[in-house]
């Protein structure tokens, strides 16, 4: 699991160690990834919340994109679309 933010570095560093997380949160400050996925705000220069389950082939087995910080797939539904993408 990775999270990709577009906050500095050394934000999301400190943001990872404030929370514990144990993945990494990279840093995407010219959003370069966020573009690449297509979840862009367009006009306020962030991105929507979102998840992807993608597998080992690289192809995008989930996509859940939000329209505010809120609206979030549940830990559930992700662990579920996670076990669905790894299942041989």
């Amino acid at each position: 699991m990775i999270a990709i933010s577009i906050d500095a570095t050394d934000t999301s560093e400190t943001f990872v160690a404030k929370l514990g997380l144990s993945f990494p949160l990279l840093s995407d400050p010219k959003m370069t990834a966020i573009r690449a996925y297509g979840v862009e705000h367009v006009g306020k220069d962030i991105a929507h919340p979102a998840s992807f389950v993608i597998k080992q082939d690289g192809t995008i087995a989930y996509r859940y994109v939000g329209e505010n910080p809120k609206d979030r797939p549940s830990v559930d539904d992700l662990l579920a679309q996670i076990k669905a993408a790894t299942r041989p």
